[in-house]
C-alpha cells in the first residue's frame, strides 16, 4: 500500500517504509500534483504546469517521471505517450481522506472529525510553491486557500461540540486563530475560554497581540466585542495545574559552532585545488548537512583573499547577485585602484546611470581584478546555494574558471543535492566545467565527529542520545544539543525547530516573522519599520534572536537567519492570509525606492507576486527586465517579462494595462531576438492583441512601439512583407507622438524599411522627416544616426554610412542598449568589409562576437566568425562559420556573407567555388524574399557561367540598374551583367 501525506511536507512510504523522494522540488511538486490529482493527466497538461518556458518540456518531463520510477517503483506509476497517472487501487493519501469527511461536516461523529481534523499536520505541499511556475503555483494557492477554508468550517464545528470541554475548545480555537490571525471573533473564543478556565493573564495577553496584529498590519482597532471578551468573569475556573505562562522561557545561552570533522572531504578538496589546473570543487548534500560550514573551513585556509557569498532564492531574477555580494564580503586595501573602480561600477546598482561602457568593462573587469589580487597570493571564490544562481551569474563563473586557469585563483562551490538539477543555467555551466568539476556529496558526521560536536556545544550531560536522534545531521545535532531544548525529544529537525522558534518572545517571534519573509538578507530598517516595533524595543528584540541563535548580524545593517531552514520553520509558521499581507506591505516599502534602484524592482516583483498585488508585479517586472537587459543578462530578461505578462494579463482592461503589456513585450522581444523563433509566432499574435487594443483606445506611442516591435519579430521569422507593413504603421503611428518618441520611431521606421529593402523612397522621406525634427529639437538619437548610416549604405556612401554607424554605436553604448549595440556592430562590420579593411572588421566582429558570449546563444556569434573568417580570407574557417550559421538558421546573414563570398572567391580566381556560393546565396535570399540579395546571387551567378531563378526576371533588373530598390554594391553587380548580356 502506498500512502502519501500532502499535508505539511510531501512524505510518502510504502508498506510502512519512507521513501527517500527526488531532491528537485518540480519533481516532487509533479508527484504531489498527481496525489492530488482524481484521474489521469496528459502530457501537455503536466508540461504546461511545470515547465512551460523549458526549451524542451517534454525532455524535462520524462527526467522527472523517470526519477519518480526510481523512488516508487516501476508498477506503480501508469505512463504512455499521452498521459500520466498513479496506480490508484492501491493509493491512500490525507487529502482525500479529508475530502471524504468534509463532504458531510455536520453529519459526521466528532470522533472522525477529530481524526480529520489531526491529518492537518502543516499547509498543503509545504515547501512546493514553485513560485516560478505560474500555473503550478496558481493552483497550489488555490488549493492552499480552498483547504484553509475547509479546515476552518471543520474547526468550527469542533469548537461548537465541545463547549462543554473548555481545554479541548481551547485547543481548536488557537488553531483557528492560527489559520486567521485577523478573525477577531476566533480572538474572542480564546479569550473567553481563558477567563473559563482561570488563566485570566494568558486571556489579556491574547487580547493585547490581537490588538497590536490589527494595527500593524490592518491600520485598524478591534472592534468593542474585543473589550466586552476581556472583562474578566466574576468567578473564573482555577488554573489547570502544569501550565505555564505564555511567554516565560529559559535563559538561552551561546553555542559554540566550532569546525568538527569532515578531515577526509578537507583532504580531498585541498588536494584538487592543489593541482594545475586546478579542478573546481562542488559540494553537494541536503539542507543542514553542513555544506556551507565545510565551505567557510575551506575559506578560512585561505584567509582574506577570498570572496564568498550565497545565491538568494527570492533574487534568482537579479543580474550578477551573488557577485555583487561577494565582492561585498572582500576587503579590497591594495588592489589597484583602476581596477577596483572599474569593479565597483560594473556593480554599481544604478547600472543604467554610468557613463559608457565598452566590452570590456563587463566581464573583463572580474577576471583583471582576481587576476591581480592573486598576485598578492592564492585568491578562493566560495559560492554557496548554487541550486539558486541566476544565469548571468553562471556566465560569468563560466567565463572566470576558462580564463584564470593559469592564475592562483581557486573555485568551491557549494548546492543543495537534487535541487540544482531544477536550475537548468546551472546544469549547463556544470556541463561545460567537464573534467575539472570535482563533486563531493556529503553524508552525515561520523558518529565520533557527532560526539565530538555534541560535547563541544553540551560539556555538562549526556549527550548520546541526541547524536542517535540527529543521525549526523550537524544542524539537527545543535538545535538538539541547546539547553534549552525542549525536555522531550523531538520526533524530527521540524519538531525541534518549532520548540526553538516557541522559547522565543512574542514580540521576538513577531520580528523573526517579518524578517523570514523578507527573505535571507534582511535590512533590519525595513523589517524594523514592517512590523511596527520602536526602534529602541527592535533592538532589545534584535539582541533577543541573535542569542538564541535565531539570526546573525552582517554587515551594512543587514542580518540573516543562522540557516535556512531556520527561516523556513519560522515563515512556515505564518498563515496564508497573514504571509500575503506581510508580502504586500514590504513590496509598498521597496517599491519606494525603485524607480531609482532599479537592482531593487527584482524584490518588489517577487514581494508583490506573493501578496498577489499584480499591478505593482507587473510595473517592478517593466523596471527589473530593462535593468536585465542593461546587465546583458537576457535570459533574466525574457524571465522576468513573463512573470509581468502573467501579473499584467490579471488586471482590469484599460489604458493601463495595455501600457504595462506594450513595455513588457519590448522586454520580452528585445531579450529573445537572435535566439530561438519557435515561439514567435504566439508573441506575434499576442502582440498584435495589444496593438489592437492600443489603436482603440487612440494610445499612439504604444502602437508605434508595438508596431516597431511586430516588425522586428516578423524580420526574426524572415516574413520580410510583414515586417515591413508593420514598419509602415509604426511611421503612421509616429506621427501623432512627441518631439523626442516621434524622432525615435520616425527613425525607426526608416531604419527598419532600409534593412528589408522595402519602400526606399519612403525610407529616404522618414530620413529626412527625422533628421529635421531632431536638429530643430537638438536631439541626439541612435535611431537617427542608424537610419543614416543604413540610407548612405544604400546609396553607395560608405565612408558617411561608416561614420553615421559609428556615431550610433556610441550612443548604443552610452546608453547601454545592448541590442542596438549589436546590430549596429553588425552593420559597422559588414561595411569595412565591404570597404576592405579587414583589421577594422575583425575589430568590430571581435566586439560582437564577445557582446554575444555574455548575452547568450543565438546567430550572433556564429555571424561574427563569419565575418572574421571573411576579413581573414580563411576558406576552412569560413566552412565552419557558415556551418554554424546555417544552425542558428540566420538565413538573411547566410545570404549576405555568402554573396559576400563569392565575390571575394572571383577576385580570387575561384570561379566555380564562386558559382557555388552565390548559388547558396540565392536559395537563402529567395527563402525569405529578400529581394536585394536574390538580385545580387542571381547576377553573380550569370557572371560566373550558371543560371539560377527566373532569367526573365534577371534581365528585367538588368535594363533598369538604377532601381532604387537595390542597394548600389548590387546595382553595380547588375550593371555588370547588363554590359555582359550585351
Amino acid at each position: 500500500m502506498l500512502k502519501a501525506e500532502l499535508f505539511g511536507h510531501l512524505r510518502v512510504s510504502v508498506d510502512g517504509q519512507v521513501i527517500a523522494l527526488p531532491a528537485s522540488k518540480k519533481t516532487r511538486g509533479l508527484l504531489g500534483y498527481l496525489l492530488s490529482s482524481d484521474r489521469a493527466r496528459t502530457r501537455s497538461e503536466l508540461c504546461d504546469l511545470l515547465w512551460e518556458d523549458a526549451e524542451d518540456p517534454r525532455a524535462a518531463l520524462r527526467w522527472s517521471l523517470s526519477k519518480l520510477r526510481t523512488a516508487l517503483g516501476p508498477e506503480r506509476l501508469v505512463a504512455d505517450r499521452n498521459i500520466v497517472d498513479l496506480r490508484r487501487e492501491a493509493l491512500e493519501t490525507d487529502l482525500a481522506s479529508v475530502e471524504v469527511v468534509s463532504s458531510q461536516i455536520d453529519g459526521a461523529p466528532t470522533e472522525a472529525l477529530m481524526r480529520t481534523q489531526a491529518l492537518f499536520r502543516g499547509e498543503f505541499l509545504n515547501g512546493l510553491d514553485l513560485s516560478e511556475c505560474y500555473s503550478f503555483h496558481e493552483w497550489c494557492q488555490a488549493e492552499r486557500s480552498r483547504l484553509v477554508r475547509l479546515h476552518e468550517q471543520l474547526l468550527t464545528t469542533l469548537l461548537s461540540r465541545t463547549r462543554s470541554d473548555p481545554k479541548q475548545a481551547l485547543e481548536f480555537a488557537h488553531k483557528l486563530v492560527g489559520l486567521n490571525p485577523f478573525d477577531e471573533a476566533a480572538h474572542i473564543r480564546v479569550i473567553e475560554l481563558q477567563f473559563s478556565l482561570g488563566r485570566a493573564a494568558e486571556a489579556k495577553a491574547q487580547a493585547t497581540q490581537c490588538r497590536k496584529i490589527f494595527r500593524a498590519e490592518l491600520g485598524l482597532e478591534p472592534s468593542p466585542a474585543l473589550e466586552q471578551a476581556c472583562r474578566e468573569p466574576a468567578d473564573p475556573m482555577p488554573d489547570a495545574p502544569g501550565l505555564r505562562e505564555i511567554n516565560s522561557f529559559p535563559s538561552p545561552r551561546t553555542v559554540s559552532s566550532g569546525f568538527v570533522g569532515r578531515q577526509e572531504e578537507l583532504s580531498l578538496i585541498r588536494e584538487a585545488l592543489d593541482r594545475m589546473p586546478a579542478e573546481v570543487i562542488l559540494i553537494v548534500g541536503a539542507p543542514g548537512i553542513g555544506k556551507s560550514a565545510l565551505l567557510s573551513e575551506v575559506g578560512r585556509h585561505f584567509g582574506d583573499l577570498r570572496l564568498s557569498a550565497r545565491a538568494v532564492e527570492a533574487e534568482r531574477l537579479r543580474p550578477l547577485g551573488i557577485w555583487r555580494d561577494a565582492l561585498r564580503s572582500l576587503s579590497v586595501d591594495g588592489v589597484d585602484a583602476g581596477l577596483r573602480d572599474a569593479l565597483k561600477d560594473l556593480l554599481d546598482d544604478h547600472v543604467g546611470k554610468t557613463a559608457s561602457r565598452s566590452k570590456e568593462q563587463h566581464f573583463e573587469p572580474f577576471r583583471a581584478f582576481l587576476s591581480a589580487l592573486a598576485t598578492t597570493g592564492p585568491v578562493l571564490v566560495a559560492l554557496d546555494d548554487l541550486q539558486w544562481m541566476e544565469p548571468s551569474s553562471c556566465a560569468l563563473l563560466s567565463y572566470l574558471v576558462r580564463n584564470l586557469q593559469t592564475e592562483p585563483v581557486r573555485f568551491c562551490l557549494a548546492a543543495r543535492a537534487g535541487e540544482i538539477d531544477d536550475n537548468e543555467a546551472v546544469q549547463s555551466l556544470l556541463s561545460s566545467l567537464g573534467e575539472r568539476l570535482r563533486r563531493l556529496s556529503l553524508t552525515g558526521l561520523a558518529t565520533d565527529d557527532a560526539l565530538t560536536l555534541a560535547r563541544t556545544l553540551q560539556p555538562e550531560g549526556e549527550v548520546s542520545e541526541s547524536v542517535r536522534m540527529a543521525q549526523g545531521n550537524p544542524l539537527y545535532l545543535k538545535v538538539l544539543s541547546r539547553r534549552d531544548a525542549a525536555p522531550e525529544t523531538s520526533a524530527s529537525l521540524d519538531d525541534a525547530l518549532s520548540n526553538r522558534i516557541e522559547r522565543l518572545s512574542q514580540p521576538a517571534i513577531n520580528l523573526a516573522s517579518w524578517a523570514s519573509v523578507f527573505g535571507r538578507s534582511i535590512p533590519m530598517d525595513k523589517a524594523v519599520e514592517a512590523s511596527g516595533s520602536e526602534v529602541s524595543e527592535a533592538l532589545d528584540l534584535v539582541e533577543e534572536l541573535e542569542r538564541h541563535e535565531m539570526t546573525r548580524s552582517l554587515d551594512g545593517g543587514t542580518c540573516e537567519f543562522t540557516h535556512d531552514l531556520i527561516r523556513d520553520a519560522t515563515y512556515e509558521r505564518l498563515s496564508i492570509t497573514r504571509r500575503r499581507l506581510m508580502h504586500g506591505r514590504i513590496a509598498d516599502l521597496l517599491a519606494r525606492d525603485m524607480e531609482t534602484a532599479p537592482d531593487q524592482a527584482v524584490q518588489v516583483l517577487h514581494h508583490a507576486a506573493m501578496s498577489d498585488r499584480h499591478e505593482l508585479a507587473a510595473r517592478a517586472a517593466v523596471l527589473a527586465g530593462a535593468h536585465a537587459l542593461r546587465a546583458l543578462a537576457n535570459a533574466e530578461a525574457a524571465e522576468i517579462a513573463r512573470k509581468g505578462l502573467f501579473h499584467a494579463e490579471k488586471l482590469g482592461p484599460g489604458p493601463a494595462r495595455i501600457s504595462l503589456f506594450i513595455r513588457l513585450y519590448r522586454c520580452l522581444v528585445l531579450a529573445l531576438s537572435g535566439f530561438s523563433t519557435g515561439k514567435f509566432p504566439k508573441l506575434v499574435a499576442d502582440l498584435g492583441t495589444q496593438v489592437s487594443l492600443a489603436s482603440q483606445h487612440a494610445m499612439a506611442p504604444e502602437v508605434a512601439e508595438g508596431e516597431y516591435l511586430l516588425s522586428v519579430l516578423y524580420q526574426e521569422l524572415g516574413d520580410l512583407e510583414a515586417a515591413s507593413q508593420a514598419t509602415a504603421r509604426a511611421a503612421t503611428a509616429a506621427s501623432r507622438m512627441k518631439a523626442r518618441k516621434r524622432v525615435r520611431q520616425l527613425a525607426n521606421s526608416a531604419r527598419c524599411l532600409l534593412e528589408l529593402g522595402r519602400d526606399i523612397p519612403r525610407a529616404e522621406e522618414l530620413c529626412r522627416d527625422a533628421r529635421a525634427f531632431a536638429d530643430a529639437e537638438g536631439i541626439s538619437d541612435v535611431e537617427v544616426f542608424w537610419s543614416q548610416g543604413l540610407l548612405a549604405y544604400w546609396q553607395g556612401d560608405l565612408a558617411s554610412a561608416a561614420e553615421k554607424l559609428d556615431n550610433a554605436l556610441t550612443l548604443a553604448r552610452q546608453s547601454e542598449d545592448r541590442w542596438r549595440e549589436c546590430k549596429c556592430l553588425t552593420w559597422a562590420a559588414m561595411i569595412a568589409l565591404e570597404r576592405d579593411r579587414p583589421a577594422a572588421a575583425i575589430e568590430f566582429a571581435g566586439d560582437l562576437w564577445s557582446l554575444a558570449g555574455k548575452v547568450g546563444e543565438g546567430a550572433m556569434a556564429p555571424l561574427a566568425e563569419t565575418i572574421r573568417a571573411l576579413a581573414r580570407d580563411d576558406s576552412d574557417a569560413l566552412e565552419t562559420a557558415l556551418a554554424s550559421l546555417e544552425r542558428a538558421d540566420d538565413k538573411s546573414h547566410l545570404a549576405y556573407t555568402l554573396n559576400l563570398a563569392a565575390e571575394k572567391a572571383a577576385r580570387n580566381g575561384s570561379r566555380c567555388i564562386a558559382a557555388e556560393l552565390a548559388k547558396r546565396a540565392y536559395s537563402y535570399a529567395d527563402a525569405i524574399d529578400n529581394g536585394n540579395e536574390r538580385a545580387l546571387a542571381q547576377a553573380q551567378a550569370y557572371l560566373f557561367g550558371e543560371t539560377v531563378g527566373d532569367p526573365e526576371a534577371l534581365w528585367e533588373w538588368s535594363r533598369d540598374p538604377s532601381s532604387p530598390a537595390f542597394t548600389a554594391r548590387v546595382r553595380r553587380v547588375l550593371s555588370r551583367a547588363a554590359r555582359q548580356d550585351e
